[in-house]
């Protein structure tokens, strides 16, 4: 993801005055500004090691779950933000196909080649952050020549921020790298009914945790 938005926080302050009285206080005045004068300031940064996106993707007409992850994911993001949220909005990322590991050597070869390697200039997936809430988000995702954008949920803990979505593959023109992968991948793609079956939905859940500094 990279960095790029930032949030303003715009906080208000109510002031009460007591009627009748034609002094106030200057103690209390005071030490109310020793107070804001002394309060910690914490901003928040991205850390590319803190950071793990995991797919899933489903065969089979029984929808048996295969799960992976890429190895690497280059963001640029918005560092220094005193909103974790801002850190990540307007963030964007760049994914080589490359890097993707389904914790299957011989699996691996074949995503790559004949899932991604029949679209159209996809070595890389490419997207940025649109939003980001404690509660909601939504991402851009481009390969295959298209751009589709997607909502998804957020949990948050501590400063460990969770997104989660599910894309459908022919939002990006993907049937033909669904029947090509179901080629190369016949014999464990089909089950006792005799199907070939790979799902279009694929799951996306990406986990990072900021790194918080206070002074």
């Amino acid at each position: 993801m990279k960095k790029s938005i930032a949030i303003v926080v715009m906080s208000g302050f109510l002031f009460a005055a007591c009627g009748g009285e034609a002094e106030t206080n200057n103690d209390e005045g005071s030490a109310g500004e020793e107070t804001t004068a002394g309060a910690e300031v914490c901003t928040y940064a991205y850390s590319p090691d803190e950071t793990i996106l995991t797919w899933t993707a489903f065969k089979l007409t029984e929808r048996v779950g295969v799960s992976g992850t890429f190895d690497e994911i280059n963001v640029v993001s918005n560092d220094g933000a005193d909103d974790m949220y801002a850190v990540l909005t307007g963030a964007s990322f760049d994914i080589p196909v490359s890097s993707l590991n389904s914790n299957d050597e011989a699996r691996d070869p074949k995503i790559k080649n004949s899932f991604f390697g029949v679209m159209d200039s996809t070595d890389r997936i490419t997207g940025s952050v649109n939003s980001l809430s404690a509660t909601a988000g939504e991402v851009t995702i481009s390969m295959n020549g298209m751009t589709k954008n997607y909502s998804g949920e957020v949990s948050v803990e501590g400063e460990e921020i969770t997104f989660s979505t599910t894309l459908n593959i022919l939002d990006f023109n993907g049937q033909e790298s669904i029947d090509s992968l179901g080629v190369v991948c016949e014999a464990k793609h089909t089950g006792p009914d005799g199907v070939n079956k790979l799902w279009e939905d694929v799951e996306l859940v990406i986990r990072t945790t900021l790194v918080k500094t206070c002074e």
